[in-house]
């Protein structure tokens, strides 16, 4: 082999190696799968396979000429390498498909921007030795990949995934990602390389910046909403502890009546007038002990409408577990959860009206789960349930607070329905 072969074959697979550890870098913030050290070393064995086999039936040249090189299959074969690096991640990573596309328009981004500073380097400093495998072709790639990890790849995962609104940006970002490899075939057809290294780079740069710049100003907008959405939940909430006074109240005028009556009465009916007396006692039995003072409250509170309207509730809970909560926090954490579940199993006959609440320890780890049973179809929507009220404004709110105390204190939620069964469940790490 001359060393003009040579050269070309270790180009290529250099170029291998470069969009591998781009997607490495990119995907480092976001949550492992299980058995991620075995399942990366049988890509990695993979692709070292793939990559003999590429620099042996494809190099890429140093210059595309498009009578020797036809413009389509260097494109394809981008299009080939970067399909190999959404496997990778999606392989390693416990991230869905389109998560593992988004990571990997990214990270193939990152490569080109390294990319264009060593075009920028042999443009404007000939004389420093910039060919693939030089200190200066790893120096770039490395300082790129390491700016690019700080300042984006960091920054636009949040709990280990890609947000919601990131991701619909996913389209654009293939888009950019496609228009930029046709610019950069086009610049090195025409010799304007250093021309597209520069506004590839900006472009590129501005644009996962815009992104990340977005996604802040929909967080605060979404803060805002939150707010609006705690100022119709207290009216709510009003209303509901009025109920349950107004419940309380009754129980008491009514007891004071039987009492009352029960000075009048002997045998048979005195019997039935006490047995009345201890239903209308037993409303005190909803009165729980946790040991949390805000999770006693909600607890209360919500049993008392849980009996109103015929739902058995059933707790287990050890309330020291949630302790770390802010009390407003866990007030809107557990208060939104019941609420939603109480409707949802409003709606069952009597009879089939369920809910059960467990909080406890497991390997470290607070563990809140909440089962009620429902019917109808709940349609998910970002892994959470769309509303089915008519004012989605205000309404639908319930689940997102509770996502929004669960994110502030890095626990993961998890929503299941089917079966007639809605399951929530809030998996809270140890808090220092």
């Amino acid at each position: 082999m001359n060393a003009e072969a040579l050269q070309e074959s270790l180009t290529g697979s250099l170029f291998l190696f470069e969009m591998i550890s781009a997607a490495l870098v990119f995907s480092l913030p976001l949550e492992k799968r299980r058995r991620f050290a075995l399942r990366l070393t049988a890509a990695l064995f993979g692709f070292s396979l793939l990559m003999a086999v590429f620099s042996h039936f494809w190099t890429v040249p140093q210059e595309i000429n498009t009578d020797a090189f036809p413009i389509w299959i260097y494109l394809s074969s981008c299009f080939y390498v970067f399909v190999l690096m959404v496997a990778l991640i999606w392989f390693t990573r416990a991230i869905s498909v389109r998560e593992a596309l988004y990571c990997g328009a990214c990270a193939y981004l990152m490569e080109h921007v390294a990319y264009c500073v060593r075009l920028l380097f042999e443009y404007y400093a000939p004389e420093l030795p910039s060919a693939p495998g030089s200190v200066l072709y790893f120096s770039a790639h490395i300082a790129t990949y390491a700016a690019f990890y700080f300042a984006f790849a960091r920054s636009m995962v949040k709990n280990r995934h890609y947000a919601s609104t990131a991701l619909s940006s996913l389209n654009f970002t293939v888009v950019v990602l496609a228009v930029v490899l046709v610019m950069s075939v086009l610049a090195s057809e025409h010799g304007f390389e250093n021309v597209h290294a520069i506004y590839a780079t900006i472009f590129s740069v501005f644009m996962l910046y815009a992104q990340i710049d977005n996604q802040r100003k929909l967080n605060l907008e979404r803060e805002l909403e939150f707010q609006r959405s705690l100022t119709a939940q207290q009216k709510a909430q009003y209303e509901m502890s009025r109920e349950n006074i107004e419940l309380i109240n009754r129980k008491c005028h009514d007891l004071k009546h039987q009492i009352a009556a029960l000075r009048h009465l002997s045998g048979e009916k005195r019997n039935e007038s006490i047995r009345e007396l201890e239903d209308s006692v037993m409303i005190y039995d909803a009165i729980y002990k946790t040991g949390s003072d805000i999770l006693d409250t909600v607890l209360t509170e919500k049993s008392l409408l849980c009996r109103k309207n015929a739902i058995t509730l059933s707790v287990i809970a050890d309330g020291k577990r949630v302790s770390f909560l802010d009390p407003v926090d866990a007030y809107t954490l557990f208060g939104n959860a019941l609420d939603n579940a109480i409707e949802a199993a409003g709606k069952l006959p009597e009879g089939e009206r369920l809910i059960d609440l467990a909080v406890r320890d497991m390997l470290g780890m607070t563990i809140l789960k909440l089962t009620n049973s429902y019917k109808g179809e709940i349609r998910m929507i970002d892994g959470l349930p769309e509303t089915s009220k008519e004012d989605k404004d205000y309404h639908g709110f319930g689940v997102r607070s509770i996502n929004a105390v669960a994110e502030k204190y890095g626990g993961i939620v998890k929503i299941d329905a089917g079966d007639g069964k809605y399951t929530l469940q809030i998996s809270f790490p140890p808090q220092s």
